[in-house]
């Protein structure tokens, strides 16, 4: 029976998914507009940062979805899967981290991709649920999907309020970065004493500002769909204010430290989670996934072959992981 429905929703994806033969019209014409259409508005954290955020409401849909993006991500990115989740009931919301996307940054070079420490993120979410999301959502389920480091900000978020969604999918969340050449352990100890040098806001090793002639899709490692990369690329190029690319030292040093006991937060989390484990990731590692899907109610799912962007990746790896994510929520 689960095979049947996996194999009739599978058959039915073009119903609901923008396949890459009409990914660039699409998507320029109508997933974009959609998103630019959404209610777009602003809070100011505890740091004094405008933080901003947008919603999809119909007064038709009865349960919430909650999106929590990945590093580097400004909402927009999302336009596709949100433009593909619209009719499915969900009223959505989608915020844009501290440091990206709209919101504000962190230091004044706006390329860097920079946090003073990895729980301003889940402050963040925390103020923007219960100022924006709970109010709007009143009595109403609440689902949550997050991707990368927005896993890792969820997970550490539902740790602290186990129950309050009811179910959650995770796409390749962060919790063991890649951290090669060095071991896990020699890049925390080796970025903690960069930081404590005074070297903190500097690019992490081998990393710097967004560079369009060097976003090549022969030589990245996050999708192997040309025509998404190339919608994602547009993004940086076109608003170059929402262009972030190499992370400091601080951010590393603050992300391994939240990350390294992550798989114990499993064990606090009373949602049942959906993780989608990219196959062919280079930008985390799995260990620590399966660790956490072993302590929390968790059923983990491979995607053979993928990047660690799963929801860019091309079509026959996309649409199965979307299929898995709407099966699991709706």
């Amino acid at each position: 029976m689960k095979f049947t429905l996996l194999a009739l929703l599978l058959t039915t994806t073009s119903l609901w998914a923008i396949p890459e033969k009409d990914f660039p019209e699409v998507w320029v014409n109508k997933a974009v507009p959609h998103f630019q259409n959404l209610n777009h508005s602003e809070f100011t954290n505890a740091e004094g940062m405008k933080i901003h955020h947008y919603s999809l409401i119909k007064k038709e849909n009865k349960k919430t979805l909650v999106i929590v993006p990945g590093r580097t991500e400004a909402s927009m990115k999302y336009a596709e899967l949100i433009y593909d989740l619209r009719n499915d009931g969900f009223n959505i919301f989608i915020i844009d981290h501290q440091g990206q996307g709209e919101s504000t940054r962190v230091l004044s070079d706006t390329n860097k991709g920079h946090v003073r420490n990895f729980k301003n993120y889940i402050i963040d979410m925390e103020q923007w649920m219960k100022e924006v999301v709970l109010p709007q959502s009143k009595d109403m389920p609440l689902y949550l999907l997050a991707h990368s480091m927005g896993g890792a900000v969820a997970a550490k978020y539902m740790a602290k309020h186990p129950k309050q969604f009811v179910k959650a999918a995770f796409s390749a969340p962060m919790m063991e970065m890649n951290t090669k050449p060095y071991p896990e352990k020699i890049a925390r100890l080796y970025s903690a004493f960069l930081v404590q040098i005074g070297k903190g806001t500097n690019y992490a090793p081998d990393r710097g500002p967004y560079i369009p002639e060097e976003d090549r899709f022969e030589t990245n490692e996050h999708t192997h769909s040309e025509v998404r990369h190339t919608a994602l690329k547009y993004i940086f190029v076109t608003w170059p204010n929402l262009a972030v690319e190499g992370p400091t030292v601080m951010w590393v040093n603050r992300a391994l430290r939240a990350t390294e006991k992550i798989d114990v937060d499993g064990k606090k989390i009373q949602t049942p989670i959906l993780l989608l484990q990219a196959g062919g990731d280079l930008i985390v590692n799995p260990g620590r996934q399966v660790d956490f899907c072993k302590k929390a109610k968790c059923t983990l799912i491979q995607c053979p072959g993928s990047h660690h962007e799963i929801l860019q990746e091309k079509d026959d790896i996309r649409d199965k992981a979307l299929a898995e994510i709407r099966k699991f929520l709706i």
